[in-house]
């Protein structure tokens, strides 16, 4: 009994003890996490500790100098980045109503933004590549080259970002007019020039790297700017500054460097063509039974043409009937023009300059003639819409505003326009192709098909082409009307010379 209560008191004291260890340590810890800041900040105050008498020798007041010339100049950049760019049309036209004298510094730079935009990113990287050698040149002075390290990370990070990027950026955001023409310009123009070397070697490696990646060279057309015009346009044209006959010629000339001249040729099956095998005397018959200003020449199959045959050529022929006797047709014909149909429309004002003449053929990659392209195609195509001449436009009648009698050859632009009927198709330009794409064989007259709400019902064929369908929207059911149908509306445009029977005048027919 002795011997259990000695061994108790034994285990108590020894608890007892433990206890008091534990509680010391505890104390002892606390006490250590509690100095760690005090211990960490007068560590970073001994290494952050220099000599200030360092400061005061011309070489490392020199330096402090450019340093913050260098932090303005890294400012001065990101904001001319950040003014330049938050330029709006509406701002450079205002400039140019006041009469700015910075406006034409300022349309110089923004009528090449790949241009200004590597100059202001060589300036910048420039800059701040020098700010940081210079910073490391101060540090190493006053700290040395173990510790000038870690203390330029600590410096310069937050000095760049804050002086650098986010301080100039929101303050040329919050006014780009003022501070591009009042700051940015003048200096942005001289660097530009400077830096032209620089940029046209980064560039060439940029477009090189560039191809190499995608596969393919990226074209430097700005495709946004069109989309900015065009927003400028109709803020205009709000604004009671342009009239509506303004703005759809301004969308018919943007319109032009997208479409293609296939989309407004006159096909090959509606070209007329003369045989050479026919004597010269036929040919010149034919010729002007045709009515056209220029036709082209064949030879055993229309694939194998020999040249045109135009009406100033074959005129003096009419007045002087012995000369025929001595001619052959292939004695008159002009050499051959040749585009392919891919060109686009506005390409072909200069195309028609550069080879003087007003008429083209469209060949396709196979050597196959897919039909012929004149001035008077690409004139119609922006001009047609405001003269009421349009193609196509001049047979149209209107039964009311959900029926239509439209010619199969109508583009679908043009239909429309001419009704809010809104009929789209990825493949096919005009009506007629559509009804053709979704028959899915070769149309008969009578033929109906459905495309959404619409229905198209194909009126007449002119061999295997469709020539004039009947457009219906809704419920519409043209039964009634087929039996009687209504005078066309004195208002309307009327044909007055068909495909068949075209006039001399119209120096564009082919």
């Amino acid at each position: 009994m002795t011997a259990s209560l000695s061994e108790t008191s034994v285990l108590q004291e020894v608890l007892i003890a433990s206890t008091a260890g534990a509680s010391e340590g505890a104390t002892s810890l606390l006490a250590t996490l509690a100095a760690l800041p005090l211990q960490w900040a007068l560590e970073m105050g001994a290494f952050l500790s220099f000599d200030p008498a360092l400061l005061a020798t011309p070489e490392m007041l020199a330096r402090i100098l450019f340093q913050v010339l260098l932090l303005i100049g890294s400012a001065f950049f990101s904001g001319s980045e950040t003014a330049l760019f938050s330029l709006s049309r509406l701002d450079l036209q205002e400039l140019r109503r006041r009469r700015h004298r910075q406006i034409d510094t300022l349309q110089a730079l923004l009528d090449q933004p790949r241009r200004l935009i590597i100059s202001v990113l060589c300036g910048n990287q420039l800059i701040n590549v020098a700010a940081v050698a210079n910073m490391t040149g101060i540090l190493m002075v006053l700290y040395g080259e173990e510790r000038a390290g870690v203390i330029n990370v600590l410096v310069m990070v937050p000095l760049l970002l804050l002086l650098g990027e986010v301080t100039p950026k929101t303050i040329a955001m919050s006014n780009p007019v003022r501070i591009s023409a009042g700051l940015v310009a003048a200096p942005m123009s001289v660097w530009v020039r400077l830096v032209t070397p620089l940029r046209v070697t980064l560039r060439l490696v940029s477009d090189r790297v560039t191809t190499w990646i995608v596969g393919r060279e990226i074209a430097p057309a700005n495709i946004l700017q069109i989309d900015e015009f065009r927003s400028l346009v109709d803020q205009v044209a709000d604004e009671g500054e342009l009239q509506a006959t303004e703005r759809t010629l301004i969308y018919h000339l943007l319109d032009a460097g997208a479409t293609e001249i296939v989309e407004i040729m006159t096909p090959r099956t509606r070209t007329a063509f003369i045989d050479a095998n026919l004597s010269l005397s036929e040919a010149l018959e034919r010729f002007k039974a045709l009515r056209h200003s220029r036709v082209p020449v064949f030879r055993g199959q229309r694939d194998n043409l020999l040249g045109f045959l135009q009406l100033e050529d074959v005129l003096p022929l009419v007045l002087d009937q012995p000369a025929l006797s001595n001619l052959r047709i292939e004695d008159l014909l002009r050499p051959l023009v040749v585009a392919p149909p891919t060109k686009r429309v506005d390409e072909m004002f200069d195309f028609f300059q550069a080879h003087r003449t007003r008429a083209a053929l469209v060949i396709d990659e196979f050597g196959g003639v897919e039909g012929i392209i004149t001035m008077r195609d690409v004139l119609t195509f922006i001009f047609g819409h405001l003269s009421g001449e349009a193609k196509g436009q001049a047979m149209y009648l209107e039964r009311d505003e959900n029926l239509y009698e439209v010619p199969g050859d109508m583009k679908l632009t043009d239909f429309n326009d001419l009704t809010n009927f809104g009929i789209w198709d990825p493949r096919m330009t005009t009506i007629a192709g559509v009804a053709f794409r979704h028959l899915d064989r070769l149309p008969q007259q009578g033929d109906r098909v459905r495309v959404e709400d619409c229905e198209i019902q194909v009126l007449e064929m002119d061999g295997h082409r469709i020539a004039r369908v009947r457009v219906s929207r809704g419920g519409v059911t043209p039964k009634d009307l087929e039996a009687d149908p209504p005078e066309p509306n004195p208002l309307e445009p009327v044909e007055t010379n068909t495909a068949s029977e075209p006039t001399l005048d119209d120096t564009g027919d082919h």
